[in-house]
């Protein structure tokens, strides 16, 4: 995927398949523009990536920010607009996840795209935290990747096991230091001090690099 440009006016890119990403989250207050990169993340692998080998999963609980993906032929089924929606799906995943583990199979990538997750978490209880904490720590394997985004995300609604398990982070502008410091994971990053509108650091094994999000009208 093509997440934007960084300061020298290159692209950033990212493998989601690689060991060291997986899952990523994507993090960031009202303004930041952190549903906008995720839409256009989710739309720049649809670009890249033929059906066959490229699926998505969307959870969308304000059944805005995904919505103009709906149509793509990637995606599966309907976006889950609401909490059972989303639990039913999320089901589904678990067991496919299951299935290729027996049958030693990868293919093809699921993308698990999770808009406002803290939402879900809260409302969901201990039993999406199960399921999202499975799929973090078994489904690269099984080729099944999730992009989280949260506004806050603290390990205390996130879950240990859940953000222990999502390595990349993408952060735009945050509330405050300490705000920024459990978004990034790192210490002085200045996240706090973004602008908005897709300024945005992108945190990989604990290298940050500042880059302007892509946007898709």
């Amino acid at each position: 995927a093509c997440l934007g440009l960084t300061d020298d006016g290159h692209p950033l890119l990212l493998r989601l398949p690689s060991p060291d990403v997986s899952h990523v989250l994507v993090a960031g207050m009202t303004g930041s523009g952190k549903t906008e990169l995720m839409r256009s993340l989710l739309m720049s692998l649809a670009a890249t990536n033929r059906q066959s080998k490229l699926q998505l999963a969307l959870i969308d609980p304000k059944a805005r920010g995904f919505s103009p993906l709906a149509n793509l032929p990637h995606v599966l089924g309907r976006p889950a607009n609401d909490v059972q929606s989303a639990v039913v799906m999320l089901e589904r995943l678990v067991n496919e996840m299951d299935r290729r583990d027996k049958a030693q199979v990868s293919s093809p990538r699921i993308i698990i795209a999770v808009d406002e997750v803290v939402d879900h978490l809260m409302m969901g209880g201990k039993s999406v935290e199960m399921m999202l904490a499975r799929i973090a720590q078994r489904g690269r394997e099984a080729g099944l990747h999730l992009i989280l985004g949260a506004q806050k995300p603290s390990s205390t609604i996130l879950g240990a096991n859940l953000k222990a398990n999502l390595p990349v982070r993408l952060v735009g502008r945050v509330g405050s230091v300490d705000d920024a410091r459990v978004a990034t994971g790192v210490s002085g990053s200045g996240a706090e001090k973004l602008r908005g509108q897709g300024d945005f650091l992108a945190v990989s094994n604990g290298d940050v690099t500042h880059f302007q999000a892509a946007h898709i009208p």
